[in-house]
């Protein structure tokens, strides 16, 4: 199934996208890995149907697509079992330029996962936020606050540099892939350091690891779902770029 899926998807970006050569290599030599944050939540944390715990819903097989189709389009050397689960207080995750974020909504951060993730930020690292609605925003915002005391989240525009990196984005509304009773108007919002620099993205109201699974078992629109995977390659190269 992802063979197949993956042949219509790679027709569909290539026409949006710069030359490249399909670049895959063993996991230990990838040039990017696919690092997922395991993170301290509250209590409302609970399992969904496939008996996945918040922050690792969509694994393994939102990895598994955005991965093969990044080794696909963008020229990094990568490949589709590329991908690590990392926890929030570990030193691990400073071996990782682009980390992952699945419902923030939950989180809640001890004082070491803080800590971690204000030195994270301030060593050019750069986090997605992801999978999440309604009032889960206010969370964030509340969690980064813990980070940087003195920032807040903003409202992203389509003039942001990240939305130029390598597509050309041209339209940030786009339909998320289900809807709950809490959903709002899917949005993008953001967070710089001192510099000007994008240190973390968050798709409000909106679930990108949702169409690349769905995708993958050949069970999501097209149109959004590429749209999510231009998105989401963007980030990465403003990640290893800036």
């Amino acid at each position: 199934m992802f063979k197949r899926v993956v042949f219509g998807v790679f027709i569909v970006l290539t026409v949006f996208a710069a030359p490249a050569t399909p670049n895959k290599t063993e996991k230990g030599y990838a040039e990017y890995t696919f690092a997922r944050v395991e993170f301290h939540m509250n209590r409302g944390g609970g399992i969904n149907r496939e008996g996945q715990v918040p922050w690792e819903h969509d694994y393994p097989r939102s990895e598994d697509f955005f991965l093969g189709m990044v080794a696909e389009v963008s020229g990094v050397h990568t490949s589709r079992d590329a991908y690590q689960i990392v926890r929030l207080d570990s030193p691990e995750i400073f071996k990782y330029p682009f980390l992952y974020f699945s419902e923030p909504g939950y989180m809640d951060l001890t004082e070491k996962e803080t800590t971690n993730l204000r030195e994270y930020f301030n060593r050019g690292g750069f986090a997605m936020f992801d999978d999440f609605r309604g009032r889960a925003l206010a969370n964030l915002d509340d969690q980064m606050l813990r980070v940087f005391p003195d920032r807040r989240l903003e409202r992203m525009e389509l003039k942001d540099a990240v939305f130029r990196t390598f597509y050309d984005i041209d339209s940030l509304e786009m339909p998320p892939p289900y809807v709950n009773y809490d959903s709002g108007t899917p949005a993008f919002w953001s967070m710089k350091d001192e510099n000007g620099r994008l240190i973390l993205i968050a798709n409000a109201d909106n679930d990108f690891g949702e169409f690349w699974e769905d995708i993958d078992n050949g069970a999501s629109v097209l149109h959004p779902a590429v749209q999510s995977f231009q998105f989401g390659v963007n980030y990465l190269i403003y990640a290893m770029t800036h």
